[in-house]
């Protein structure tokens, strides 16, 4: 039955129509502009000027289904002098003009005996899928402190949305943690806040919350909830086992690729096993497995997913492999490692392809249908194709046939490609 399955799902990366998802494409150049390109045949088609910060930010900008393009400059609690400097300016081009609003953040501080109470906010904006609005997510920390040294925090996240403008605030939920005591005099490492995911082509339906610690040594996710919007209200549920790095979904937000990074820290990069998940109905579907592809567990050397994608169809996830080694320069062994001359040699070989692009069904046990060596995934153009970057330059490659249209389009990266 499963052969059956993959049959067909091989004839529909063949013969499904290239344009029937109606893909667009931007790139982001070094000069700030944001250009638009038309992925059948990459033919320029319009360019938007972003501000000259966001030229080396791509990670600061979306951009949705629709074409709006938002810019909201990177800040993180606590603040550092230099976040207190700054104007905290949202860019949003709303698909005809630029507008820029205030991103809200701030920072205040009162005395309570010899010690500082210090409450400080910094949201983060997010475009919805249909340009209508933006959506708001944000920590308010209050920390008691003493110059350096943190006693305590306690920590409220929110959501809310707003019209285009900044106005209408209309809350969506709000959580207040536990009061959190910080032993270590950094509430950082021991304290949770919340980090939102929202899908890349803009707020629609759903999104995920993490409670998230940054940890001493290593991350640590606490727990996880999903926020649906169903006859107008938003409400949310817990997932049974927190989230960790959190790859792609589809629209319903029931089926999630989800990376488990390595536990490696201070100063070692392989101390356990790399994955790749579809979680879907409290089942996961392993799509990638370190260990077991590349069985290299005496070497300080860590494979893992840098970037995943499912189809438009969800029949197939695309994912660029990608490793902390580089093929010629030296690696050592790893902390528990006894040297091995084959796994040595077979990691060598690895190397050699990296970074890669695998192509696997999804299903109970995946099937590798596509693997394309030296490159990096962007995204989906359609069930047939996938869009990647090989020696920087856009191509759109088929993961059945091998066919590929090679674009003159030269890009930075992948975080400089965006595709909606």
């Amino acid at each position: 039955m499963k052969s059956i399955w993959l049959w067909i799902g091989c004839f529909a990366l063949l013969t499904t129509p290239l344009w029937s998802q109606g893909k667009r494409l931007w790139v982001l150049r070094t000069t700030g502009e944001m250009v638009e390109y038309d992925p059948g045949t990459f033919a320029t088609k319009q360019a938007v000027k972003l501000p000259a910060e966001a030229a080396k930010a791509p990670g600061s900008i979306s951009v949705n289904k629709v074409g709006q393009i938002l810019f909201v400059p990177a800040v993180s609690l606590p603040l550092t002098e230099d976040d207190l400097a700054a104007a905290h300016k949202v860019w949003l081009w709303s698909g005809g003009a630029a507008t820029t609003l205030d991103q809200g953040v701030e920072h205040k501080v009162e005395k309570t005996g010899s010690n500082d109470a210090v409450t400080e906010l910094a949201p983060a904006a997010f475009l919805s899928a249909d340009g209508s609005h933006l959506f708001w997510f944000a920590n308010q920390q209050r920390r008691v402190q003493r110059e350096d040294l943190d006693f305590s925090t306690n920590t409220t996240w929110q959501a809310w949305q707003t019209d285009l403008s900044g106005a209408g605030h209309k809350e969506i939920a709000t959580l207040k943690f536990a009061d959190c005591r910080c032993p270590t005099g950094s509430c950082e490492e021991t304290c949770a806040s919340g980090v939102a995911w929202v899908p890349e082509s803009g707020l629609d339906k759903f999104f995920l919350m993490t409670q998230f610690v940054s940890g001493k040594t290593n991350p640590v996710y606490k727990a996880s909830s999903r926020y649906r919007l169903d006859s107008g209200k938003w409400s949310g549920e817990a997932i049974s086992d927190p989230f960790e790095r959190v790859l792609d979904a589809d629209a319903t937000g029931n089926l999630i690729v989800e990376a488990i990074p390595d536990t490696g820290c201070c100063g070692w990069s392989n101390q356990s096993n790399d994955q790749a998940l579809v979680r879907t109905n409290g089942k996961k579907i392993t799509v990638f497995d370190e260990q077991a592809t590349y069985k290299n567990p005496d070497y300080d050397v860590s494979f893992y997913t840098s970037t995943a994608r499912l189809s438009p169809e969800t029949g197939y996830v695309a994912m660029t492999i990608a490793s902390t080694a580089q093929l010629n320069k030296p690696i050592q062994l790893a902390e528990q490692g006894q040297a091995n001359p084959e796994e040595s040699q077979r990691i060598r070989k690895a190397l050699a392809d990296l970074p890669a692009v695998v192509v696997k069904s999804v299903e109970d046990t995946p099937r590798q249908v596509g693997f394309l060596p030296h490159a990096a995934l962007v995204a989906w153009l359609s069930e047939k194709e996938i869009l990647v970057v090989e020696d920087h330059l856009l191509v759109a490659f088929n993961p059945v046939t091998g066919a590929r249209r090679k674009s003159t389009v030269k890009v930075e990266d992948t975080a400089h490609v965006f595709v909606r």
